[in-house]
């Protein structure tokens, strides 16, 4: 790292809000050009943005750059914007799943009841799991969140978070299994 950019972050480290407002300067303008180029609309990436600086900030006392603060900064954003077009995507999905699919004619009271019947065996499934795997399948499939940053949040082993997240799925994969058979 450069050396104007580790004198800059030990600054940060130390709470000189002085320096951070100079970083949040410096690049906000093209962090957010760079978000907005990822994600196609321009408060979506002030957002993704102002995350990476709140952070920044909120981890300043730990946080360890190794190469560059500009790279770390910009791959931040990227991680971020990434993050958001996985949540935007899932929950589309889910809207999907919830709603049947249009058409000319009215919809098949069956494919209705069917969708409803498949909805509510998800959830049942999922309220019979164990409280950890219920939390780990809601952060990886509903927050977008990776198996290291469950862990990490959940102060467990990404191990911990497999098991758990193929217990989940296998619960799941035999209620659909079973529902298919009826």
């Amino acid at each position: 790292m450069v050396l104007k950019e580790q004198h800059q972050l030990r600054k940060i480290r130390k709470g000189n809000i002085a320096s951070f407002e100079s970083l949040f300067h410096n690049y906000y303008d093209g962090l957010c050009g760079y978000a907005e180029s990822l994600l196609g609309m321009k408060e979506v990436a002030e957002e993704v943005v102002q995350d990476v600086f709140f952070n920044i900030w909120k981890n300043r006392k730990t946080l360890r750059i190794r190469y560059s603060l500009k790279s770390y900064m910009y791959r931040s954003a990227y991680n971020n914007s990434m993050m958001y077009l996985r949540k935007m995507r899932r929950e589309h999905f889910m809207e999907d799943l919830s709603r049947p699919e249009p058409s000319m004619d009215d919809p098949d009271p069956s494919q209705i009841i069917q969708l409803d019947e498949v909805s509510s065996l998800i959830t049942q499934t999922l309220e019979g799991l164990s409280e950890r795997s219920r939390e780990v399948f809601r952060l990886n499939r509903q927050e977008g969140l990776k198996y290291r940053e469950i862990a990490q949040k959940l102060a467990i082993s990404e191990k911990t978070v497999e098991a758990n997240m193929g217990k989940a799925l296998k619960a799941l994969r035999n209620s659909l299994e079973k529902y298919e058979q009826e």
